[in-house]
């Protein structure tokens, strides 16, 4: 498979990486974004991309498609919240309260979220529903791309043709990193305990 990927990767060259990101920011099931972007580091080791070049398409990809699923997140946010309503029979101010309870919860998920597997797919759509101001989804979202696109193309570029077993070492890293995250934003700016005092 990561062969194939690669042939396909190198013919569609930098387009290629862009669709990838996109489609991956997106969360479109069982599409092998990240895959893609690791066997573009492979592309960039062997010298068909320029590592800039290929940081650049991986994060404007990404941001593309993370800002799209946002826009969708944030125009289906009322309807959402209104039919998820009448189906429990909640009352509009139990409604507004979770609203503000996922729209303060938000940001660190934005950030640390991602690395969650079977949730970052689902980052931007509720960044939009809880209302995320945009500016700060798309500041936050390009930080995320970066250190994500940088991150992935090193891989490649280490692993070069040890793609599974660079899935295999980065997976339960990127299941830590992102509990961390999620832990060190809610201790940091929810819990709080030196505030209590």
């Amino acid at each position: 498979m990561g062969e194939a990927i690669l042939g396909k990767l190198s013919a569609l060259g930098l387009g290629g990486l862009v669709l990838g990101s996109f489609l991956e920011a997106l969360g479109v099931p069982l599409f092998p974004g990240g895959i893609i972007v690791i066997l573009a580091g492979f592309l960039v080791a062997r010298g068909y991309f320029p590592f800039p070049a290929a940081l650049t398409a991986t994060v404007a990809g990404f941001a593309l498609g993370s800002l799209i699923a946002y826009l969708v997140g944030r125009k289906v946010g009322e309807d959402f919240f209104s039919v998820l309503g009448r189906w429990f029979r909640l009352p509009l101010s139990r409604l507004e309260q979770a609203r503000l309870h996922l729209r303060r919860f938000s940001p660190g998920f934005v950030l640390f979220g991602r690395f969650l597997p079977g949730m970052g797919n689902l980052v931007p759509y509720l960044a939009g529903i809880s209302g995320v101001s945009p500016a700060l989804f798309l500041g936050l979202t390009l930080v995320f791309a970066l250190a994500w696109g940088a991150l992935y193309l090193s891989l490649g570029m280490f692993f070069e043709y040890g793609w599974q077993q660079a899935a295999r070492k980065l997976q339960p890293f990127l299941f830590l990193a992102g509990i961390s995250g999620l832990f060190v934003y809610w201790f940091v700016f929810q819990y709080r305990p030196w505030r209590r005092a």
